[in-house]
């Protein structure tokens, strides 16, 4: 089902659109059969439209409208399911170091001596 496609992408980095319009840009940790998503390392951005009322010279000129997008650390978070509007790849997972922070270990688990 749907839980096997999303183990695949574990530790990768993620784009995740919410039903409120901001975007969760983070490494992806875990999630559940409600597609509760567990992110670390996040960031969030979100798009800000004023219109500016005083520089449209008249009713028969169209409002100038600025956008700019704002963006803050969050760290880690657990997105709610029911929120979550699309998922998209962002990027691989980032060599020798897991999204937990613990250094992966080379080649297969052998100890000698």
């Amino acid at each position: 089902g749907k839980g096997s496609k999303l183990l695949r992408y574990i530790e990768h980095r993620l784009r995740v659109s919410l039903s409120d319009g901001r975007t969760i840009i983070g490494t992806f940790l875990a999630f559940d059969k409600h597609l509760n998503l567990v992110l670390v390392d996040t960031e969030e951005f979100r798009t800000l439209r004023s219109s500016n009322s005083k520089s449209n010279g008249g009713a028969g000129r169209a409002a100038i409208v600025e956008e700019r997008q704002e963006k803050r650390s969050l760290g880690l978070i657990i997105l709610r399911g029911e929120n979550v509007v699309s998922i998209a790849v962002e990027g691989p997972p980032p060599p020798g170091v897991n999204a937990a922070g613990r250094v992966n270990a080379g080649g297969p688990g052998v100890a000698r001596g």
